[in-house]
């Protein structure tokens, strides 16, 4: 998945949400976080470069790409870093539960990268963030995969499985939310 074709993909998906009011600038720099945060995943799975030592070459090569396509100045800097930092630090841990939650037969190495990196960031959140509603977590994601045509509904229903069985269960079951 090219740089270009995720911006086609956003920005086809801004011009259908034009009719509609924007979303608050907190939540599109967050999402402009997420959105880095991912993209700096799947190049360095790609390109087999150590996570953390990609990010400043990253940023300076895509962040005002990312920002301007989600209309705001800047991204959410804290949760950008927070995300890469946390997946770095907790791949292992991370890839254990995408495997537990795949089908059987299915393995890490099946997973197309950008899943795989989409998944990894989804579950960092849902595990290490609990100030963020795991729904939003979810409706993030999941955006996210469609912006990299990734397979949306498979990685909405790991990420929320997981959250429903292991990371997010009181706040998912709690009476009165819509599932």
């Amino acid at each position: 998945m090219t740089q270009k074709t995720i911006v086609e993909n956003l920005s086809q998906k801004d011009s259908n949400e034009k009719a509609g009011l924007l979303r608050p600038t907190a939540v599109r720099r967050r999402a402009a976080a997420r959105l880095a945060s991912v993209q700096l995943g799947y190049s360095a799975e790609v390109t087999g470069q150590p996570l953390l030592e990609a990010v400043p070459t990253f940023l300076d090569n895509y962040a005002d790409d990312i920002t301007r396509q989600l209309r705001v100045k800047k991204m959410d800097s804290e949760h950008f870093y927070a995300v890469v930092s946390g997946v770095n630090n907790r791949r292992v841990e991370l890839d254990s539960m995408i495997a537990d939650g795949l089908s059987e037969g299915w393995t890490l190495m099946r997973l197309a990268r950008t899943e795989l990196v989409i998944l990894r960031a989804g579950i960092f959140e849902l595990d290490g963030m609990p100030h963020i509603p795991a729904r939003a977590v979810l409706s993030e994601y999941a955006s996210i995969a469609d912006a990299f045509n990734a397979d949306v509904r498979f990685v909405n229903a790991l990420l929320d499985g997981l959250a429903r069985r292991k990371l997010r269960t009181a706040e998912m079951s709690a009476p009165g939310k819509a599932d």
